[in-house]
């Protein structure tokens, strides 16, 4: 069955495309459901009526959740994709109609990363296109996977991206060294000499990710293989609140020295005999993205300092 293309594009509901995103994303009907903070029967009802109203069927269904998406339903995806990220860029039309080379670039980076090596060459790549803005938004890494995924992002980085995801490349970059840290109120605090049962028996504050299962599982590991911490009392996903949470609390914690260089005024490294936990990061880039203008410009830039790696659309291999 077909439409007209204007009363399909008059009728159809965009609800329903972006639901359908997200199911394929999350893979489960439930995992969509949190997500999209909408019950497990209005997904369900959504995908159902996307189904009818296209005539095609998106998905095979399995037992209870499980699902198989069709050919007709990767390519909906696709489509549904494209659609979504073209809503999101449309910030990068310029006022000048495309003379010069503007609009706003949208950076996503992993909150436990610092970003030392690569805010200079955004800058470097601004001065040279002063009609270029920068959105750097700071999320833990699924987040970071998810906007690239949605369109939402030109280009991220992160220290882990689930390899499910075969569309985004990643470029490693150079890992990042973290230390641990405790506030004035720790009996830690400006000693040379440590007390292993005392570093043993302190509490640990950290990034959510920060656990043995999380993406940040080296800091984890370890502090288990050398004695460092006991309970994790509380997490955070931003370094401002990490950072408080060490300098006004008697607890121990992980992060980038850069990090702590730059926002712990009152920090104290702790001067643990064991090598420092290395950090693993990554810019990560969506090679089937249809670039703007601006953003394929932002990629060759970060490429040519070794930054990135220059996605080719699958047309052209």
């Amino acid at each position: 069955m077909s439409f007209p293309l204007d009363r399909l594009a008059l009728q159809l509901d965009w609800n329903l495309l972006r639901t359908f995103m997200v199911i394929v994303q999350e893979r489960s009907i439930t995992a969509a459901s949190q997500r999209l903070n909408v019950s497990q029967p209005s997904v369900s009802a959504a995908l159902r009526r996307l189904e009818e109203r296209l005539d095609l069927r998106l998905v095979e269904r399995g037992g209870g959740q499980t699902f198989v998406v069709t050919r007709a339903g990767e390519a909906v995806y696709r489509e549904a994709l494209e659609i979504y990220g073209g809503v999101v860029r449309l910030n990068d039309i310029g006022a000048t109609g495309g003379r010069a080379l503007s609009g706003n670039v949208v950076i996503h980076r992993s909150s436990h990363l610092e970003m030392d090596r690569i805010t200079p060459v955004l800058e470097e790549f601004r001065a040279q296109h002063p009609s270029v803005t920068f959105s750097i938004r700071s999320a833990p890494c699924h987040e970071v996977a998810q906007a690239l995924q949605q369109r939402a992002s030109s280009v991220g980085f992160c220290t882990r991206i689930d390899p499910a995801i075969q569309r985004l490349r990643s470029q490693p970059l150079t890992p990042q060294e973290f230390g641990v840290y405790c506030g004035p109120d720790h009996p830690l605090y400006r000693r040379q000499e440590v007390d292993p049962e005392l570093l043993a028996a302190s509490d640990v504050v950290g990034y959510e990710e920060d656990h043995i299962a999380g993406v940040l599982s080296a800091l984890a590991v370890w502090r288990v293989r050398h004695g460092i911490g006991g309970r994790f009392i509380a997490s955070t996903t931003g370094i401002v609140d990490l950072v408080e949470l060490i300098e006004q609390g008697r607890a121990i914690g992980c992060m980038a020295r850069g990090h702590a260089h730059r926002y712990g005024t009152r920090l104290w490294q702790i001067p643990v005999n064991a090598t420092p936990p290395l950090v693993d990061m990554f810019s990560v880039i969506d090679f089937e993205r249809h670039m703007t203008p601006v953003e394929a410009a932002l990629i060759d830039h970060l490429e040519g300092e070794g930054l990135a790696s220059r996605p080719h659309p699958r047309s052209d291999v």
